[in-house]
């Protein structure tokens, strides 16, 4: 099954498992559940909202140099571009973006490698255009289509 389609699968089943949750705490035949509040549900619908924002953001401000995948370029880790640049790293979870605290990925999307290194020169200089909502956005849109087990290790190196 391909990566695309497994991703699709994990969104209709837990669209799935949201709807069939609200359909079952909802009912007005369910006495035992009357005191339950549905916070996860409301936090889901958040997330997925992020999610898709950060989509959409991506895709209007990332994918021209990460992929629309964000698979990153072909030999980014090794290769230079005409100009002697890095290549865009993939974004996928594939590549090392995973080894960087969130604070770190947020400051690169926002100011660029600069903020790291007052010497570079490269083609990541940062975005202005985006606000902070956008960025954590970007970030959260990021890390969802990132594995499973890159997601889990994420998680206990990185807090925000």
């Amino acid at each position: 099954m391909s990566f695309l389609l497994k991703r699709i699968l994990i969104f209709v089943i837990g669209f799935a498992s949201i709807i069939i949750s609200l359909l079952y705490f909802l009912n007005p035949n369910n006495k035992e559940n009357d005191n339950i509040e549905i916070t996860n549900i409301e936090i889901d619908e958040k997330l997925i909202s992020q999610i898709n924002l950060g989509k959409s953001l991506y895709v209007t401000h990332c994918a021209s140099c990460h992929g629309d995948n964000l698979q990153g370029q072909p030999n980014w880790s090794t290769k230079k571009d005409k100009d002697g640049h890095n290549l865009s790293p993939p974004l996928n979870g594939t590549g090392h973006t995973w080894h960087h605290s969130q604070d770190q990925l947020f400051n690169i999307i926002r100011y660029g490698f600069k903020i790291y290194n007052e010497n570079y020169d490269g083609k990541m200089q940062g975005n202005d255009k985006l606000n902070d909502d956008d960025i954590w956005s970007i970030l959260a849109y990021m890390k969802s289509v990132w594995p499973e087990s890159i997601q889990k290790k994420y998680d206990t190196i990185s807090k925000h």
